[in-house]
C-alpha cells in the first residue's frame, strides 16, 4: 500500500506540476504568435497522442514521466516554409522568446501561491511547538529553557507550530544569528536568547539522510503521559513465548511505572539478553510476565526487542487532544499567507544553494523522483491540505531550480538572451553547443547525485 500511494503520489505530483510548467510555455508562445508544434508530458515513446485544433497541434504523454517540453517552429530543428517563417522561434525578438521561456517557471511560482492559497483556506493541521526532554548540553538548556515551556516567537516572528519553528531556527542558523526566542511556562510569558552561531544547519554525509535542524539542536517534542497498549505480537518472539496477548497494556516494568511508550521501548531497549518483568493488565486484571528482550543492532548499537507492536494510549485524551489543531483562513489572510510562505521558502531555497556552491552544505541534501515519489504518498497519507502544501512547496522548487543560469534550463537560455540583448547578435552556434554540452554534463552528475542520495536513503 506504502509502495502504491507512493506511485499514485509521485505520478499525481510530476503530472500536475509539469502539465502546468509546459502549459505557462505554450500559452506564452502562441500569444507571442510562434507556433506551437508538440505539447508533451514525458519523454520517449508515446503511450498517447492526439491532434487537436486547425493547427493539428500534436498533445503526447511519453513513456517516461520525468518532465516535458513544448516543441514549436524553429529553422535550426528544419526547413520552414516561407510563409510561415514570421512564425518561427527563432525569428522572434530577443524578449519575445525571453517571454516564452520565462513563462514556465512564472507558471509554477503561480501555481504554488495557488495551492498554499488553498492549503490556509482548506485548513492546516499543526503540532504546537512544545519541548520535551531536555538535553543538559543542549543549546535549549544554555538558554535556560525546561521541559513544557511552549515556544511562541522566534526572532520577530510568530511561532504557531512545529514547522514554524522548523523554519525560523533553520534561518537563523543559515544566518549564523542569536535569536530572541518568546515561550510561555505555567501561563506566564518568557524570553531568552537562542544562540545558533557555530550550528551547520546543512550538514551530513552523501547518500545519507541529513540531520533536520531541530535533531541538530536537540529538540525533543513534548509527548503527553501514555500508557502502552500491545497492539501485535510477533511470532516465535520473545514476547509469544512468554504468554504476552494483544490487547494487553503494560503498566510498569520491574515494579516501576514510566512515563510514556517511548520511555517503555527505552527500558526494555536496555536490558538486552537479561530477564525482565512486566506488569501487564486486561479485563481479567493483573499479572506479572518474564521475558528475555532479544538482542538486536539498531544503527550499530544493542538494544533489546521483545516482538511487539504497541499502540500508545493518552493517560489524559483532553491533554494530548490539545497538542494537534487545524487552523483555517478565509481567502485575503489565505493570500497574506500564501505569499508569506513563498516569500520564505524562496528566501530559504536560495541560501541553500549558495551554501552548496560556496561549498559549505553538503550535496546530501539534494533529493531525487524517489523522494519526492516518497514523501507525495506520505502527504496523500496526511491528508488534502498536506498534499497541497506538497505540490506547492515542489512547485516553487522546480520553478527556482528552472530559473538557475544552468544550461539546458530555462535560466540558461534567459542568459544567452541576455548576452545576445548585450551584445546586439545571438551568440555564435559554436559557443551555444558548447554551453549545451556543458549543461548535459551537470544535469547528468546532478542526476547521479541525487539518484545516488534516494537509493542510498532507501537502502538505510
Amino acid at each position: 500500500m506504502t509502495l502504491l500511494l507512493s506511485l499514485i503520489g509521485f505520478l499525481l505530483t510530476i503530472g500536475i506540476l509539469v502539465a502546468f510548467h509546459e502549459y505557462g510555455h505554450f500559452w506564452a508562445a502562441r500569444r507571442m504568435g510562434v507556433r506551437v508544434l508538440t505539447y508533451s508530458l514525458g519523454f520517449g515513446r508515446a503511450i498517447f497522442a492526439t491532434r487537436r485544433g486547425p493547427e493539428q497541434i500534436e498533445y503526447r504523454v511519453g513513456m517516461l514521466p520525468l518532465g516535458g517540453y513544448v516543441r514549436m517552429l524553429d529553422e535550426r530543428e528544419g526547413p520552414v516554409e516561407p510563409a510561415e517563417q514570421h512564425r518561427a522561434f527563432n525569428r522572434q525578438p530577443v524578449w519575445r522568446r525571453a517571454v516564452v521561456v520565462a513563462a514556465g517557471p512564472a507558471a509554477n511560482i503561480l501555481l504554488a501561491l495557488f495551492f498554499w492559497w488553498l492549503m490556509f483556506m482548506v485548513g492546516t493541521q499543526g503540532v504546537q511547538p512544545k519541548l520535551g526532554d531536555v538535553d543538559p548540553g543542549s543549546r535549549f538548556a544554555a538558554a535556560g529553557m525546561q521541559s513544557g515551556d511552549l515556544i511562541t516567537g522566534v526572532g520577530d516572528a510568530p511561532v504557531a507550530s512545529l514547522s514554524d519553528l522548523r523554519l525560523r531556527l533553520l534561518n537563523g542558523a543559515i544566518d549564523q544569528q542569536a535569536l530572541p526566542v518568546e515561550f510561555r511556562r505555567d501561563g506566564a510569558q518568557h524570553s531568552t536568547q537562542l544562540d545558533l552561531r557555530g550550528l551547520d544547519p546543512l550538514g551530513g554525509q552523501i547518500g545519507t539522510t541529513p540531520t533536520g535542524i531541530l535533531e541538530r539542536l536537540g529538540f525533543k517534542l513534548w509527548r503527553p503521559p501514555s500508557v502502552a497498549e500491545i497492539a501485535e505480537v510477533q511470532e516465535d518472539s520473545p514476547a509469544a513465548r512468554s504468554g504476552l496477548r494483544a490487547g494487553e497494556r503494560i503498566v510498569a516494568v520491574e515494579g516501576q511505572g514510566y512515563r510514556d511508550a517511548w520511555e517503555l521501548i527505552d527500558l526494555i531497549g536496555s536490558r538486552a539478553g537479561e530477564p525482565v518483568t512486566l506488569t501487564v493488565a486486561s479485563e481479567q486484571g493483573q499479572r506479572e510476565v518474564s521475558v528475555t528482550p532479544r538482542e538486536t543492532r539498531v544503527d550499530g548499537e544493542r538494544v533489546g526487542r521483545i516482538g511487539v507492536a504497541l499502540a500508545s494510549k493518552p493517560r489524559d485524551a483532553k491533554t494530548a487532544k490539545a497538542m494537534f489543531f487545524v487552523e483555517h483562513s478565509g481567502p485575503v489572510e489565505a493570500m497574506g499567507q500564501a505569499l508569506g510562505r513563498s516569500w520564505d521558502m524562496t528566501a530559504l531555497t536560495f541560501q541553500v544553494f549558495y551554501r552548496l556552491a560556496r561549498g559549505e552544505a553538503s550535496l546530501a541534501n539534494l533529493s531525487g523522483p524517489v523522494a519526492i515519489a516518497e514523501y507525495a504518498g506520505k502527504s496523500l497519507v496526511l491528508g488534502l491540505s498536506s498534499f497541497l502544501g506538497f505540490l506547492a512547496l515542489v512547485s516553487l522548487s522546480l520553478a527556482i531550480l528552472n530559473l538557475l543560469p544552468i544550461p539546458m534550463l530555462d535560466g540558461g537560455h534567459l542568459l544567452l538572451y541576455v548576452i545576445e540583448a548585450i551584445k546586439g547578435s545571438p551568440v555564435s552556434p559554436v559557443f551555444e553547443e558548447i554551453f549545451a554540452r556543458i549543461g548535459i554534463l551537470m544535469l547528468g552528475m546532478l542526476m547521479v547525485v541525487v539518484f545516488y542520495n534516494d537509493i542510498a536513503r532507501l537502502m538505510q
